[in-house]
């Protein structure tokens, strides 16, 4: 029987003056016949942790981002997805974080968890996650960063769901 494993979390759009996100790459260490997918850094919140105080934390572990700004909610999101022998479903928040610059990302806070997962980080473009082959997390970001570069961030919130996902799930 598989696991199914509820949980929280926040997750940042962390996006650059130019535009471009800082994106995650990852590959489920449990099903490496998957392939990679990319998704914006954040994670589950601890129990009674607030989103900001779960967001600042995930973001200086993953990035090495201390000190953030936390912008508007920009996506509320729900997910069911495979990753290390079990079915994650998830609810999160996707908040705008404006960075300064395209930083160098410092993943030496890392997790054992999350180091087994992360391959790498990349600052990309919505033209970038339209073209690429492995797949993106939200599904709609592309299309959101479009809207937040024409007329900022959108009022009401995005909202994606695809706990119904139809990729063998």
């Amino acid at each position: 029987m598989t696991v199914e494993r509820h949980r929280t979390a926040a997750r940042a759009l962390v996006r650059a003056p130019d535009g471009r996100v800082l994106m995650i790459r990852g590959q489920d260490p449990g099903d490496p016949g998957r392939g990679g997918f990319w998704f914006t850094p954040g994670g589950g919140l601890d129990v009674g942790e607030s989103v900001e105080a779960g967001l600042r934390r995930e973001l200086a572990e993953e990035i090495g981002l201390r000190d953030a700004s936390i912008g508007p909610l920009v996506l509320r999101r729900r997910d069911r997805f495979p990753l290390l022998g079990e079915i994650w479903i998830q609810e999160e928040t996707l908040h705008l974080v404006s960075a300064d610059t395209a930083f160098e990302p410092d993943g030496s806070g890392l997790e054992e968890t999350e180091a087994s997962v992360i391959t790498h980080f990349r600052w990309l473009s919505a033209d970038d996650l339209r073209a690429s082959p492995e797949p993106y997390y939200p599904r709609c970001l592309a299309a959101l960063l479009d809207e937040i570069g024409e007329r900022g961030p959108p009022a009401p919130p995005w909202s994606e769901d695809i706990t119904t996902r139809n990729d063998g799930v």
